[in-house]
C-alpha cells in the first residue's frame, strides 16, 4: 500500500514540471536619449516603377540613417547576448511586383525574412532580478538604409502595394523576437500605397554628352574664384502616356569630393561645380533634386546647367584634368 501511494503523488508532481514556464531572457532596446521604439521612413510621394525595368532595380531608397541605440537587460540571464535585426517580423507581404531589402554596412539584404547580426552585445551579468538595473548596457551606432526594388512579375492593375505601412525589421536578442509590441526598436516604412507601375521608362539625353574645357590660361588664381565655365542640358523624354515626373542626381565616377565640388584625381588644381540655371544655385553631387514633370501632353522636358571650374588653391599645377559623373533618374 505504501509503495502505491507513492506513485499516486509522483505523477501529478511530473506533469506539474513540465507545465511550468520557463524563464526567459528579455532586454529592451530603443533609441539613446529620447527612448523611441519606432523610427518611420515615409516616401514622402509617389513612386513610379517602370514597368520594363531590370529586376532587382531599386526604385526607392531610404535617406542613410545612423541611430543611437542603447539596449538593456529586462530579465535575469548571465550570457553575454549577440544583437540582431530581425527583418519582416510581422511576415507580411511588401506587394506585388517589388521587395523590400536592407543595407547594413555597405551590403544589401534583400531575403523577406531571417535575421542578420549587428555584429553587436549585450554584456554578461550575475545581477539578481532585483538588481537588474545595475547590468551593463549595449550603446552603438545603428547605420543603415532601407530600399524597395523591382522583383517578379508586374502586376495586371499596376499597383505595386496595398499596404499602408511595412515594418522592414526589428531589433531583438538572438533568443528570438519579442511578441510584446513598442518594447524594442523597429523601423517602419510608410505610405506603400504610394507605389505604382507605369508603362515605359524616360529616355535621357546629356547634351553635351562630353564637356570639353580646351586649353585653358592659369591667371586670375584665387581660391573659390570661378575661372571658366561651359553649359550642358538633360533632356528627358517618354514614349507612353503614363504620367511621371522625374527626381535626379548627379553621381561622382572619378575624382574626389570636397563639399559642393569634385577634385579631379589627376590635378587637384580645381575643382568642378554644377550649378542649375533654373535654381541659379549650385547642386550638390549625390542629392536629389527636381528634374522633369511628364505630364499631360508634356513628352518632352528640359533643364540646364553650367559646370563651373573653381580654383582650388593659389599654386596650380599645369596639366590635363578629367572627371566622370553619372546621372541617376528616380521616377515619382
Amino acid at each position: 500500500m505504501k509503495h502505491r501511494s507513492v506513485n499516486r503523488w509522483l505523477q501529478p508532481l511530473a506533469l506539474l514540471l513540465l507545465l511550468s514556464p520557463a524563464t526567459g531572457f528579455a532586454l529592451v532596446c530603443k533609441t539613446q536619449g529620447s527612448g523611441e521604439s519606432l523610427i518611420q521612413g515615409d516616401l514622402s510621394s509617389t513612386v513610379a516603377i517602370p514597368a520594363t525595368a531590370p529586376e532587382g532595380e531599386v526604385v526607392w531608397r531610404s535617406e542613410p540613417l545612423n541611430i543611437q541605440v542603447e539596449c538593456a537587460r529586462d530579465g535575469q540571464s548571465s550570457m553575454q547576448e549577440e544583437l540582431f535585426l530581425y527583418l519582416n517580423p510581422d511576415n507580411r507581404i511588401i506587394g506585388q511586383g517589388i521587395r523590400a531589402g536592407l543595407t547594413l554596412d555597405g551590403v544589401d539584404h534583400v531575403q523577406g525574412s531571417g535575421r542578420i547580426s549587428t555584429r553587436q552585445f549585450l554584456p554578461a551579468c550575475h545581477e539578481g532580478d532585483s538588481n537588474i538595473d545595475a547590468c551593463p548596457r549595449a550603446r552603438f551606432n545603428l547605420a543603415f538604409s532601407v530600399f524597395v526594388q523591382k522583383s517578379g512579375p508586374t502586376p495586371p492593375s499596376g499597383v505595386a502595394s496595398d499596404l499602408p505601412d511595412y515594418r522592414m525589421f526589428q531589433l531583438d536578442s538572438s533568443a528570438g523576437l519579442d511578441p510584446i509590441p513598442g518594447r524594442n526598436l523597429s523601423y517602419v516604412i510608410n505610405n506603400l500605397s504610394g507605389l505604382r507601375f507605369i508603362a515605359c521608362e524616360a529616355d535621357l539625353q546629356v547634351v553635351p554628352e562630353t564637356l570639353e574645357f580646351g586649353a585653358l590660361g592659369i591667371q586670375n588664381v584665387e581660391i573659390g574664384r570661378v575661372f571658366a565655365s561651359r553649359p550642358f542640358s538633360l533632356v528627358a523624354s517618354r514614349t507612353c502616356e503614363s504620367p511621371f515626373s522625374l527626381n535626379a542626381r548627379f553621381r561622382p565616377v572619378t575624382g574626389q569630393l570636397s563639399g559642393d565640388v569634385l577634385i579631379p584625381g589627376a590635378n587637384p588644381s580645381l575643382g568642378i561645380r554644377i550649378v542649375s540655371e533654373q535654381a541659379n544655385a549650385p547642386l550638390r553631387y549625390n542629392d536629389l533634386f527636381h528634374l522633369a514633370d511628364l505630364l499631360g501632353v508634356n513628352q518632352t522636358a528640359r533643364a540646364d546647367f553650367n559646370a563651373e571650374l573653381i580654383w582650388q588653391t593659389t599654386r596650380p599645377k599645369a596639366g590635363p584634368f578629367e572627371a566622370e559623373v553619372m546621372v541617376d533618374l528616380f521616377y515619382k
